[in-house]
């Protein structure tokens, strides 16, 4: 059976943003494990997003057990 493309499950829209951010946030994730600036972009919004909602880094490493 052939996998389907993951982005093939999501809705997913284009967000524009200046060019002068693009070219920051891509040297910002040269070396690192971000495939791409929209992924960096994804994992960013997504990071803000629960801490407004309350939730630390600690509570969610907390709540996958990696730490006590």
């Amino acid at each position: 059976m052939k996998q389907k493309n993951m982005r093939s499950n999501r809705d997913y829209i284009t967000l524009s943003i200046p060019k002068e951010l693009y070219d920051r946030a891509l040297k910002q994730i040269d070396g690192t494990g971000f495939r791409s600036v929209t992924e960096y972009v994804i994992f960013l919004m997504r990071e803000s997003l629960m801490l407004k909602a309350g939730e630390s880094v600690k509570e969610r490493l907390r709540a996958l057990g990696y730490i006590d």
